[in-house]
């Protein structure tokens, strides 16, 4: 049976060798000396385990695309909020990135397929008639259908006034 113990001194003496690259020359190059693991570990994670968000490049927006039932506007927000994080993309690359996670049915789609949009300021422009259309018709659907008090199921205005007079 082999017994694990903390021997902070060979975990010392073990940790830079388990180091290579920029992290090695990094633990070589303190100015100091580390006492205990305790603080190798502490100065060891400041430097490399930080909040840091990781540098994102064009390929992250390929992992960006719409779910059934996601409006339109929440998905192109969405996206906007992923491109802001990548520095110096460039616009026909978010363009393909955008439609392409688009759904291959949504009307959207098929119009910049057709008209080979290619430039994220004209997908930008286009895009605004159909979040407008979408926003239309989702009021349209909320104001023709309420729900019933007793079990909660969906009735169209002429079933609830039908109901309510029961």
């Amino acid at each position: 049976m082999v017994v694990y113990s903390r021997n902070d001194p060979l975990l010392c003496i073990t940790f830079p060798s388990s180091l290579k690259g920029a992290a090695s020359d990094w633990f070589y190059s303190l100015p100091h000396p580390l006492r205990n693991f305790e603080e190798i570990t502490k100065t060891f994670l400041t430097q490399y385990a930080s909040r840091k968000e990781a540098k994102k490049n064009s390929h992250h927006l390929l992992s960006v695309k719409t779910r059934q039932g996601d409006s339109l506007k929440s998905y192109i927000s969405f996206f906007q909020s992923q491109l802001a994080k990548i520095p110096n993309c460039s616009e026909d690359v978010s363009a393909l990135s955008f439609i392409s996670r688009l759904q291959i049915s949504h009307p959207l789609c098929k119009l910049l397929l057709k008209y080979n949009v290619t430039r994220m300021s004209e997908v930008l422009l286009r895009v605004q008639p159909y979040i407008q259309l979408d926003e239309a018709m989702k009021t349209s659907f909320n104001h023709t259908v309420k729900h019933d008090d007793v079990g909660g199921k969906l009735k169209s205005p002429h079933e609830a006034s039908t109901h309510a007079q029961d």
